[in-house]
């Protein structure tokens, strides 16, 4: 039986350092390398807008690879976008109609709409990683109980590693953030020298290491893409002073 792997953000059953490996759990819709999606009839159309402009992004540069497509009449398995508690969503494609939360309050950012749609296309959280030690420092005691397992580490098992550890992706969360730090602590320090700590977790759009995972994970060919250049001095490239540092409900 397939593992459902609700994103909220507990993992439960198959996950992995990357990305699912289970192929039962990557898109096909209709036999075809798509992944479908809808709107809920009740969620506002301003809201839309945004989410499609993050899809639009999507398509720019997975659009050869993995599209997103609006549900076809006949698609059984399909991605519903809900005004649900917070931002949340499934990992993988678990079958049927699946929900993708983007509340109004706080998740109607490009970021965080490419970053649920990348968990329902398969990736899981970077700091979750078995290999995350090599690379970030936890300091717990600076972590809400209740949050904690946002960074328990994945086991080796059932991993598939489709990319190298990068903590500028848009699939890491902050190293500090008003949901789940005590006193506004951090969470975590970086190992690496020269990190901008105000661009972690905080990102607008793909990193290469998001793009290359997506691209082996789905077995498509290598390519780079042009990413935007936030101009913003204060967070530079691809960070976004801008939008809500992206962290997944914890419910």
């Amino acid at each position: 039986m397939i593992a459902k792997i609700l994103l909220v953000c507990v993992f439960v059953g198959l996950a992995a350092a990357q990305g699912v490996l289970n192929e039962n759990l990557r898109w096909r819709v209709n036999g075809a390398r798509r992944m479908a999606y809808s709107f809920d009839p009740s969620y506002p159309q301003q809201a839309r807008q945004t989410v499609l402009r993050g899809i639009a992004r999507w398509n720019q540069v997975l659009g050869d690879c993995l599209p997103l497509e609006p549900r076809r009449a006949g698609d059984r398995d399909y991605v519903n976008v809900i005004n649900g508690a917070g931002c949340f969503s499934m990992v993988g494609k678990v079958g049927g109609a699946q929900s993708l939360s983007l509340s109004v309050n706080g998740c109607v950012y490009q970021g965080t709409v490419i970053h649920e749609f990348l968990h329902a296309a398969g990736l899981i959280h970077t700091q979750k990683r078995p290999d995350r030690d090599n690379y970030i420092t936890m300091h717990w005691e600076n972590i809400v109980e209740s949050w904690k397992s946002q960074f328990t580490k994945e086991s080796n098992r059932n991993i598939g590693k489709y990319s190298d550890y990068d903590i500028y992706s848009i699939m890491h969360y902050s190293y500090r953030h008003p949901s789940w730090s005590i006193n506004n602590r951090p969470g975590f320090t970086p190992k690496m020298p020269n990190v901008d700590l105000r661009r972690i977790g905080t990102g607008s759009d793909f990193t290469q290491s998001d793009v290359n995972a997506i691209r082996k994970m789905y077995k498509c060919p290598a390519r780079k893409f042009r990413p935007i250049v936030n101009k913003n001095k204060k967070n530079g490239r691809n960070g976004d002073r801008a939008a809500k540092p992206i962290s997944c409900s914890n419910v």
